[in-house]
C-alpha cells in the first residue's frame, strides 16, 4: 500500500494507517500484495489495487469477502470508490461537504479538479445485500454536520 501511495497520484483519497493499526485488523490482501482491503471492527478501510495486480478486479473480490466477514460500513471521497463500493453492495446513507481544513496529507486540488473542483465530499455508504451489483449516483446521501454524524447514519442503517 505504501508503494501505490508514492506512485499513484490519486493515493491521497485513501487513508494509510500505521503498521501497529493494520496489525490490529483483518487484512486481505492478494498473495502478490498489490491489492487488499482491511476489516477494522464492521468497517471497511484501505482499499487498494494496483494497476500491475496479478488479479484483475481484486479489490471487487475482496470487498465482496469482507462483507462476508461483517464489513458493514464504509466512507470515501465522493471520486472514483463509490462507484466500487456500490458494485459491492454499499449504498451512500450520507454525505459531508469537503472542508479545506482537513484536506489529507498530499492532497492536489488539481489532480481531483474533476470532482467538485478538487474539493469532493465525504460519502458515508452501508452495506445493503439487495443492492450488491448496484451503480452509485454521485450527489446522492443526505448530508450531516460532521464526521461523526455520517458514521452514525451508516451504523443505523446497517442495523434496520
Amino acid at each position: 500500500m505504501l508503494e501505490l501511495t508514492r506512485k499513484n497520484p490519486h493515493a491521497a483519497s485513501v487513508y494509510v494507517y500505521d503498521v501497529d493499526e493494520y496489525r490490529q485488523m483483518r487484512l486481505l490482501v492478494t498473495d502478490d500484495g498489490k491489492a487488499g482491503v482491511a476489516l477494522k471492527g464492521d468497517e471497511i478501510v484501505s482499499a487498494f489495487a494496483h494497476k500491475d495486480c496479478a488479479y484483475p478486479r481484486a479489490a471487487r473480490a475482496m470487498l465482496r469477502h469482507a462483507t462476508a466477514l461483517g464489513g458493514r460500513r464504509l466512507d470515501c471521497f465522493d471520486t472514483v470508490l463509490p462507484d466500487l463500493y456500490a458494485d459491492a453492495g454499499f449504498v451512500p446513507v450520507a454525505r459531508l461537504k469537503w472542508n479545506d481544513d482537513y484536506a489529507p496529507d498530499g492532497w492536489d486540488y488539481d489532480t481531483f479538479h474533476g470532482f467538485n473542483h478538487g474539493r469532493p465530499d465525504v460519502v458515508f455508504m452501508a452495506y445493503d445485500p439487495d443492492h450488491v451489483g448496484g451503480n452509485y449516483t454521485r450527489g446522492t446521501g443526505q448530508y450531516v454536520d460532521d464526521y461523526d454524524d455520517g458514521i452514525v447514519r451508516a451504523q443505523r442503517y446497517r442495523s434496520r
